[in-house]
């Protein structure tokens, strides 16, 4: 999977994997959930990292984040996960790390398939079974794109605005809620790879400018696959005989 000290770069949005240490479910507990996504609203208000969408499940977060500065996203994730870490760490009076690292990141082209990525997103507790429907699992950004969360908010609706094309909030959340409905009535919940094992997602040209930005560093398969029933190119880091030396940068 694409590792996000390696692959972060300014300028564009990423879906942000990071799962609890041997994908243990250490958020069971709505008490860890709720430090969570508290330290990641402070997060975002300290280092001023636009996010777009994001899920808090048993064993791991989701985090759909614009780039502006690799600093401040790498800052919050820090901020996020360590400060969870810590309390719940003094709560159970344990040691040893909660989280597996690094995190991992895939690339999103503006658009249909951020669009997409967030429907994901936000179905995730759906798809394991949870819950019925997004809305009842308070731990994720559905409320805050209907608008019916006003406090303690983390989203930045107005540059997911930008991002989806300069679309109005309204018109954002009836293609949210479009994109959420036709999945849960087409069954389409089954968990889709390449949201979280690819470097990009998107157009052929979007993914083809994405992997020429790594290729003094690694070699790449592109491929054309399903995004929620309709075309999308994806482009995953190739995979290297064990031992091989890696090519030098110019």
């Amino acid at each position: 999977m694409p590792r996000s000290s390696d692959y972060l770069l300014p300028g564009y949005t990423y879906h942000l994997t990071h799962r609890c240490h041997d994908r243990e479910f250490l958020l069971r507990f709505a008490r860890d959930r709720d430090t969570y996504r508290e330290w990641l609203r402070v997060g975002v208000r300290r280092h001023r990292v636009p996010i777009y969408g994001f899920c808090i499940t048993s064993s791991h977060v989701h985090i759909l984040a614009h780039v502006d500065s690799v600093e401040s996203v790498s800052s919050l994730m820090h901020l996020a996960s360590g400060a969870t870490a810590k309390r719940f760490n003094l709560r159970k009076d344990r040691t040893g790390s909660m989280w597996q690292h690094p995190y991992h990141c895939t690339m999103v082209e503006d658009g249909r398939h951020l669009l997409n990525c967030l429907s994901y997103i936000n179905l995730n507790m759906v798809r394991a079974g949870a819950v019925a429907h997004p809305s009842e699992w308070r731990w994720c950004s559905h409320d805050e794109l209907l608008g019916t969360r006003k406090r303690y908010r983390i989203l930045n609706i107005e540059r997911l605005c930008e991002s989806l094309g300069g679309v109005s909030e309204r018109k954002l959340r009836s293609w949210y809620m479009d994109a959420v409905e036709q999945r849960i009535v087409r069954s389409h919940l089954q968990r889709e790879a390449i949201w979280t094992d690819s470097l990009a997602v998107g157009s052929e040209a979007f993914v083809t400018a994405a992997t020429s930005k790594y290729t003094n560093r690694w070699t790449f398969d592109t491929t054309l696959t399903d995004d929620h029933g309709s075309q999308a190119w994806t482009v995953r880091e190739r995979a290297e005989p064990y031992g091989a030396i890696p090519p030098i940068q110019k």
